[in-house]
């Protein structure tokens, strides 16, 4: 049984959504945080086996935790919280020197202008002028934004990626 079929079975539908992230934009982001929650009120690792393990070994202890956080708006509270931490964080290396923080977003400007001069700009400049500029090859523009993003996301995009492939514990 997993998480989800877990909340089913005690009849939590919506923290259930909060963990699937099936809510809309920006609640679709908690379940990470509902997780965390979970796992604290019932003092066990905070991932979904954890506490399915756990609700295994005291389902009668287990279920009316699940219930009244289903109930409480804490996930809700802790996404909340755990978003303004984000925004301090974000606010504090804005007043870093600029070449601290600014990498990023001219990194990914940087990609973006890549991409559509060479899928669009480059296609039109030659067709339109009657030139030969050579096309950049898109599969090291695909190497060169997958390096950039596993930078960018503190190495979490290939560290999921190798889970999933291999089968890795991430």
């Amino acid at each position: 049984m997993d998480l989800g079929g877990l909340l089913t079975t005690i009849g939590a539908p919506f923290l259930k959504k909060i963990i699937d992230g099936s809510l809309p934009a920006p609640w679709n982001g908690l379940g990470g945080a509902a997780i965390d929650v979970l796992a604290e009120r019932l003092g066990t690792e905070p991932t979904p086996e954890a506490i399915v393990e756990r609700y295994k070994a005291e389902p009668a202890t287990v279920g009316p935790i699940i219930k009244e956080l289903e109930d409480s708006p804490d996930a809700i509270l802790a996404g909340v919280e755990q978003q303004k931490q984000t925004n301090t964080l974000l606010l504090a290396e804005m007043k870093e020197p600029l070449w601290t923080w600014a990498w990023r977003p001219l990194g990914m400007y940087g990609l973006g202008f890549l991409w559509v001069w060479s899928i669009v700009i480059l296609h039109l400049l030659n067709a339109v002028l009657k030139w030969s500029l050579p096309p950049t090859d898109l599969w090291l523009l695909l190497q060169l934004s997958a390096a950039y993003m596993t930078l960018y996301m503190g190495g979490h995009t290939l560290k999921d990626f190798i889970a999933k492939k291999w089968g890795a514990a991430s």
